[in-house]
């Protein structure tokens, strides 16, 4: 039985011989380009199903379980990895480098990287306004093809793909840190959406012998808390907060996004 053939009762689209073979090679090709061949394709299916596929239909899956399952196991690789590569790193350090890794807008990149939406499975009016190429589609999707590879070839096979995509991480984060400046992309973000508040770090504690100081500061936007840093310095305490408020703020957004209608593509 082809590949395309077994996911046929999953997406319940009837194909000619020539779309299903259209169809399975594309899907083949994938599978080739991202490095890993699925035992279980009904979870590559699934991972590769938006939301505004089955709209209408609530009981049918998308990728969204599996994209809150791969957001969890890509937290766990990057953490790992994180603690090998800088072994003198405090834990403001290392979850300040994971969040530049697990931002939105980079795993966007990584997901281009791969033509994931390429092969995305969407509504024809979220396609038209080429939602298969949005920045939160493709985050979203790259999560969900993770989580997918972890269901169905265990922790080892989704680091060993994470890895690969991502490449040598010591010089990804040095190139992504030199153009990284979270506090002011916190600023323009706050003046561009929410102009009349006010963004405020406040210093929650101090830690650590006189030498070695552990700084812990939240950020907040108005009255509201968005994010909490940890740095050896006030400076980088605030980066780190900002950090992780830019993502707050962008997931928040990428939940906002509408799914389209759905006829399917």
């Amino acid at each position: 039985m082809s590949f395309f053939r077994k996911l046929l009762p999953f997406f319940e689209k009837k194909k000619s011989p020539s779309q299903a073979t259209s169809q399975d090679q594309k899907l083949l090709n994938f599978q080739k380009r991202i490095g890993y061949s699925f035992k279980r394709p009904i979870l590559l299916a699934e991972a590769l199903t938006h939301p505004s596929f089955h709209e209408h239909k609530r009981q049918k899956p998308n990728n969204q379980r599996l994209e809150f399952l791969g957001d969890s196991i890509l937290g766990a690789i990057l953490a790992e990895e994180l603690f090998h590569l800088f072994p003198k790193g405090d834990e403001g350090t290392l979850s300040r480098n994971r969040a530049v890794l697990a931002r939105g807008s980079f795993l966007a990149e990584l997901a281009r990287s791969i033509e994931l939406g390429n092969v995305l499975r969407m509504s024809s009016s979220e396609r038209k306004n080429r939602g298969n190429q949005r920045s939160s589609v493709l985050e979203d999707g790259i999560e969900a093809l993770i989580g997918a590879i972890f269901l169905d070839g265990g922790m080892e096979a989704a680091r060993d793909r994470v890895l690969v995509w991502m490449g040598d991480l010591s010089n990804l984060l040095e190139q992504t840190q030199v153009q990284f400046n979270p506090k002011g992309q916190l600023q323009e973000i706050v003046q561009a959406t929410r102009p009349k508040d006010k963004i405020r770090y406040k210093l929650e504690r101090e830690s650590g012998p006189p030498h070695l100081r552990t700084f812990t500061i939240t950020v907040s936007v108005g009255e509201e808390g968005l994010g909490q840093g940890q740095g050896k310095s006030k400076k980088e305490a605030e980066e780190a907060a900002a950090t992780m408020a830019l993502a707050s703020l962008e997931q928040r957004s990428d939940k906002a996004t509408p799914c389209g209608d759905s006829s399917s593509a």
